[in-house]
Order: structure tokens, then sequence, then C-alpha cells
């Protein structure tokens, strides 16, 4: 019993018309043929499943069609069935992966000296073209250039990169991209139709979704799931199937999430355990929702490729008009990190509830607390300002409108900042002139931010205390740390000493002179510093550096010798064990032996 053909393989396109997509290759392809100008080598780059080999067949067919050459083959004459049915001599398919050799190479060129058999043109395909090993490619370079006449060769890949150049300069290239979900599903209601299969939409847009861009998968998924339910395919089977994480459990995440509800938020995961589905699949899943939620929220529609079915469509536009930006980033950063661990062995199930808890209470995240004690800070200082400008329903708008007036009673602490110098007179306690001539430069840089009218105001209207600053310092080095590393490096070892008035004291040990000089002597680095420090606080602060005594931090010690052996039975709570056996019998015996000063003549 023959096995019937795959059903991908059997609603293969077979002209161009029936290609879905790539209208950029079909409409040059279409060109070449009809205007007999066709190139003697293509080059197909594409990702697994785009039509790259069905391509190169189409082409093959257009070339020897018994009407042609035509851009309209016929499909039914004994030339088009044979290429249809992979049994035609004259198009030779070439597997790239196991033909890869200087050998086959020299085989293939001695198959191009002959003249195709019943065809006009001999078409070689070689699939997995970037197998070929460089010196492969070497021997097959001549041929590639000057083939000879009626001789097209078409080279598949995945991996153009690895290709060489000198063989990319003889082609002509067509990239093909990725199908859309909507083309997708085009296909497949197509084909399902074709084959009396009965699918609901859902069901045709979730296999679309899986599919991620490839025909082949989306068919390969179709007929399996014809083998698992019949000719009738409902949404619970591709659900079983795939075992794709259900629309409802990915919608109730996000609601979660943007809740900060993280009982919910436990009881999604729990849930999307029961189900038996390969969890890290749905930490994908989810992660593919919370981006469209992101794509639809910064365009304000749903554009044409995340479109799956009416109904859908406006649930997910409903839901992004809800779910913030920096939740949907924020668990969009939490599951890279889960699944980056599930993939080194982490526990799937325990790395996607920390993700979900994270994600719905932000505040246990130790990066983000600082972000939202501002968040309070400011809330509670245009708290008073609210009822007398603008409605409390819409604090975005309400900051930049109530400023001004929330600043108003405090306007002269505005106008003394001319006064600044002030601080100049701090540098008199470190004698040298360069350091007071520092100061005085710092302090005619100050008034610099005056013309931005937005920042000024805001420092003066947010009061804040050493232990708030202390409790943000952690934060302010990580914003720091990955753009500028060596500003952070001079600042791991200072620590915020105390305020003094409006402005910020950082002191460093007297052993970390150096690194003070690096920050308050360098413009750029007090900048790099001071930018971190408000976008974290709200508002800009004056910041001072000095050399101060500071605590001593706990360091570790190097312990050898008879303290390090103390130290190890202390943290072990072990027991000195002493060697008995050599010292019993034989120290005794010699060292009395010995100690008999001149026993010779006393002896006998």
């Amino acid at each position: 019993m023959s096995a019937a053909p795959s059903l991908y393989r059997r609603h293969r396109p077979r002209n161009f018309s029936d290609v879905v997509g790539q209208e950029h290759v079909v409409r040059t392809l279409t060109n070449a043929v009809t205007q007999e100008s066709v190139h003697h080598a293509y080059l197909f780059v594409g990702s697994r499943g785009t039509g790259k080999t069905s391509m190169a067949k189409i082409l093959a067919a257009c070339l020897n069609c018994e009407q042609g050459p035509t851009a309209e083959p016929c499909g039914v004459c004994d030339s088009c069935l044979s290429i249809q049915q992979a049994g035609s001599m004259d198009v030779i398919e070439m597997d790239g992966a196991s033909h890869n050799s200087v050998d086959d190479i020299r085989e293939l060129r001695e198959s191009v000296a002959y003249a195709p058999v019943s065809g006009r043109s001999k078409v070689y395909i070689i699939d997995e073209a970037q197998m070929l090993t460089p010196q492969a490619w070497n021997a097959f370079l001549k041929t590639l250039e000057e083939p000879p006449p009626n001789t097209i060769f078409v080279l598949a890949t995945t991996e153009p990169q690895k290709i060489l150049d000198t063989v990319v300069d003889r082609c002509h290239r067509f990239d093909f991209g990725r199908p859309t979900v909507e083309q997708l599903t085009v296909v497949l209601q197509r084909v399902a139709g074709e084959e009396q299969i009965e699918i609901s939409a859902d069901a045709l847009a979730l296999i679309a979704r899986h599919a991620t861009g490839s025909f082949r998968d989306a068919l390969g998924t179709l007929e399996q799931l014809v083998t698992y339910s019949g000719s009738t395919v409902a949404v619970e089977d591709v659900l079983a199937v795939l075992g794709v994480a259900d629309d409802d459990l990915l919608f109730g995440a996000l609601d979660a999430v943007s809740a900060h509800d993280a009982r919910a938020a436990l009881e999604i995961a729990a849930r999307l355990a029961q189900t038996g589905r390969d969890l890290q699949i749905a930490a994908r899943d989810l992660e593919v929702h919370t981006r469209e939620l992101l794509v639809v929220r910064t365009l304000g529609a749903v554009p044409a490729e995340l479109r799956v079915t009416p109904d859908r469509d406006a649930r997910l536009s409903e839901q992004a008009d809800r779910v913030e930006e920096a939740d949907a980033v924020r668990l969009l950063d939490l599951l890279g990190a889960s699944m980056r661990a599930i993939r080194d062995g982490a526990d799937p199930r325990t790395q996607l509830e920390l993700a979900l808890v994270k994600a719905a209470t932000p505040e246990v995240d130790a990066s983000t607390k600082a972000l939202l004690a501002r968040i309070g800070r400011l809330e509670q200082a245009l708290g008073g300002a609210a009822p007398a400008s603008a409605p409390p329903a819409t604090p975005p708008a309400a900051p930049p409108a109530q400023a001004p007036p929330a600043e108003q009673p405090p306007a002269p602490p505005v106008a003394e900042q001319p006064p600044a110098p002030a601080p100049a007179e701090e540098p008199p306690p470190p004698a040298p002139a360069a350091e007071a001539a520092g100061g005085q430069a710092a302090a005619a840089a100050a008034p610099s931010p005056e013309p931005e009218a937005a920042p000024a105001p805001e420092a003066p209207s947010i009061k804040v205390s050493i232990e708030q600053v202390k409790e943000i310092w952690p934060a302010v080095l990580e914003t720091i740390g990955p753009e500028h590393p060596m500003v952070c490096a001079a600042l791991e070892r200072a620590e915020p000493v105390e305020m003094r008035g409006d402005g910020l004291l950082v002191g460093f040990d007297e052993n970390d002179s150096f690194n003070r000089r690096m920050i308050s002597d360098h413009t750029d680095a007090k900048n790099v510093v001071a930018e971190a420090v408000e976008s974290l606080l709200g508002g800009r602060i004056r910041i001072d550096y000095e050399i101060c005594e500071l605590a001593p931090r706990a360091e570790a010690q190097e312990l050898a010798g008879d303290e390090l052996v103390d130290h190890l039975m202390e943290t072990f709570e072990a027991e000195e064990i002493v060697a008995e056996q050599p010292a019993a019998p034989e120290a005794p015996a010699e060292s009395n032996f010995e100690d008999d000063g001149d026993p010779g003549p006393e002896a006998p």
C-alpha cells in the first residue's frame, strides 16, 4: 500500500497565479519568461516554508511547458505533469546538505554538459545551498558563471551569509518574505474547501499563528488535525494537538498584570499547568500576545498582520487600551528572562509564575521600586492642587497642567537659583584653590538649566529625604551602569551622606579621592549622575561630592594558618582529630635514645 502525498505537496502552487504573497518575485520572473530574458542563475533566500522550491518548479514548468515558454503553464502536458510529480529528466533537484563535496559537484558538472532530454531547458534546483563547502563552491564557480546553453541554476537557502560572495555576485537574488497570518489563513481556507474539511475561522487563525510564517508548517498541521479529529476540526482539537495556550488564558493573564492582581496571575499559571501543555510554549504564546498588545496600543489600531477574526481583533484592541505600556514592556522583559532560565534547566512552572507575579506586583522588583516611590510622591504633591484645576480622572494630563500653579508659592527658590554660587562657599574646607575654581565653574554652569521651563519648577516641589535617596541609590547605579560603566565604577564606593538644603552631599572615602575628582571635575560625568537621579526622583537636585568619613564596610578578611583552621572549625562545627598511629610507637623510642647525650662508653 503506497502512501498518499502529503497535503502540502498535493496543494503546492502550480503556476504564478496560485502563489500567495511574494509579489515582487512573481512579477520579475513573469516578465523574464515573457520577454525571454531568463537569467542563468537565481538565488532564492528565505526562511523555511516560504515557497522557494515551489517557485523554482513553477519557473521550470514555464520554460518546459509544451505550450511555452509561457508565464502560464498548462499543467496537463507531459512536461508539466512530470515536473509536478518530481519525475522530469530535465529538472534535477539536489540536496546541498547531502551532496556538498567536491566529488558531488564534479558529477554535476559532467551532467551539465548533456543537452535537455525532452524539454527546452535543464533546471538544477540546489536546496540548502549554504551547506556546500567552500571547496565545492570553488569547483562549481566556473560552471555557475558560464553554464552550457539552456541550463539554469536555482539555489535555495535559508542562510545567505554562508554562501561565498563570488557565488552571490553571479546570481539574481530574490528574498522571500514570511507570509502573514492573513495570507496563511487564505491558503488554509482554500485547501480546506478543496479537501472538504469543516473548520472554524478561529481554528484556522490558531493554526496560522502557530505556523510562524511557513506555508508548509500550516498545511502539515492541518493534515495532522484531520488525522486526529476527522473531517471536522474544532478549536479544542487545535489546542489539544498544538498545545498552544487558549486565548481566554492569554487575555486573562494580561488582565491580571494590568490590575496588579498577583493572585489572579498565579491562578492563570496554575490553569496553564493543569492543561498539561508545555509551559515553555505557553510562555512564548504569552510573549507573542503581549507584543501584539504593545503594537496595537502604539499604533492605535490592529494592523493587518495581527488580524485574525473580528471578535478577537475587537477584544485585542479593547485590552490594549486598558493595559499600560510600562506593564507590557516589563512583562516582555520578565518573560524573556524566564524563557532563558527554562532553557538553562530551571523549572518552567516556577519561572512562569515568577514572571507573572513580578509583573503584577512591580514593587517586589528592586529596580522599579524607586520609580514607584517617585510616582507616589508626585501624586501626593499634585493631590492638593488637583481639585482646583483638572479632575483627577486624567492623571497623564495633570502633571504638566498643574506643575506651574503648584510652584507659584515657592517661586523664590527658583529666583534664588542665580545666587547658587553659595555652594561655592563649601569648597573652602578642601583647601586647594583648584577645587574652589572648580566649584565656581560648577556654580556658573548651574544656571544653564534655567531656560528649561519644565525641569526647573519640579525640583522645589519634591521634598526628598536622605533615606529616600539612599533607597534609590542602587537603582541610580543600575541606571548608569550599562551606558557609562566608568562613572558607575567611580560611584560604587560612594554613599549619599546628607541633604544640605535642596542639595545632596555624596561622600567618598579618603582613599577614593581619585574617583571623587573623576566625577566632580568632569561635567559630563556630573550630568550623567544628575540625569539618573532626576529620572528616579522626578526632579533635578544639586549634587556635591566631598571627601567624608564614611562608615567602615564589612570586607572579607584573608585568613591563613591557624586562623583559617579555627575559622573552618567554628563555621562547620568541626573537631580536630589527632593522628595517634605515628606518635605512640616511634616518637618516644627515638627521642629517649637520642636524649642520653653521649651514651657510647656507658652502654656496656
